[in-house]
């Protein structure tokens, strides 16, 4: 393979070269038998000087892929479509985070279908885009920690979920209470998260109480975590006891109003 310099940097040791050769040679069977479009997409990456930093960002995400989907070599009757692919892999070229690399290795994974024309994705390559790693913390614990509410006519929905600043601080690796504010209002214009009563009309917190946070997740967040660590699994089945009905819901409401002193949830 034709080595370049890299958009007038310093040159690049051989050793990086060897290693990140050894790489697309590690991802080039798993893209050839699910992507490839891929294969195309990183060559030219490496023909048209771009930066080698962006490269190396998209061999880090389709190594966590293939060994997500267990490629062991053999032909896969998966295929990702090339549209949801190829921005996958522009996107994630971006990012060198591996928390976020870990998510756009699980959505290039639920990307991949027998026919390969499923374009659902694309919903989900531009929320992931929008995300800052401070978001994707969240968005995780939020998801993972909130009761799930599944209704009659299918909808599965969170429950509030209101933690205290303190609590958020650990959760997002972050103590600076006006960043978390801003980023709790991204994720809220960008329905991620969904708050009511009294954060309707404040910020991230609410500023009647103790620094409370609302990081109830939205439908779409809901969404994107089963897109991230799912290979299609049943929304109900995926979530597990995390999940409670409607009806239980209603009836632990009824017995609230009736015994002030119940507590705690279906």
């Amino acid at each position: 393979m034709e080595i370049h310099d890299i958009l007038g940097i310093e040159p690049i040791g051989q050793a990086g070269l060897k290693v990140t050769e050894s790489a697309i040679n590690g991802v080039s069977s798993f893209l050839n038998a699910v992507f490839k479009p891929g294969l195309e997409e990183i060559g030219f990456m490496f023909k048209d000087r771009i930066r080698f930093w962006r490269l190396n960002n998209i061999l880090r995400m389709l190594e966590k892929s293939k060994e997500r989907l267990s490629f062991d070599g053999q032909q896969l009757n998966l295929t990702a479509n090339p549209r949801v692919g190829l921005s996958i892999m522009d996107s994630c070229s971006m990012v060198d985070n591996d928390e976020l690399q870990d998510l756009w290795a699980g959505l290039f994974v639920s990307s991949c279908t027998p026919d390969g024309a499923d374009d659902s994705n694309m919903i989900f390559v531009d929320l992931l885009k929008r995300m800052s790693s401070i978001q994707a913390r969240i968005v995780d614990y939020a998801c993972r920690e909130c009761k799930k509410v599944l209704y009659p006519n299918g909808l599965i929905l969170a429950k509030e979920l209101i933690i205290p600043f303190d609590e958020l601080k650990n959760v997002a690796l972050c103590g600076n209470l006006y960043r978390l504010d801003n980023e709790l209002d991204h994720m809220r214009s960008i329905e991620l998260l969904v708050t009511g009563g009294d954060f309707s009309d404040g910020g991230g917190f609410s500023a009647s109480d103790s620094l409370n946070a609302n990081i109830t997740p939205g439908p779409l967040a809901l969404a994107l975590y089963l897109k991230t660590h799912s290979t299609g699994s049943n929304p109900v089945d995926f979530w597990g006891e995390s999940v409670v009905s409607s009806e239980d819901v209603d009836a632990q409401v009824e017995s609230a109003k009736q015994d002030p002193l119940v507590v705690g949830e279906p």
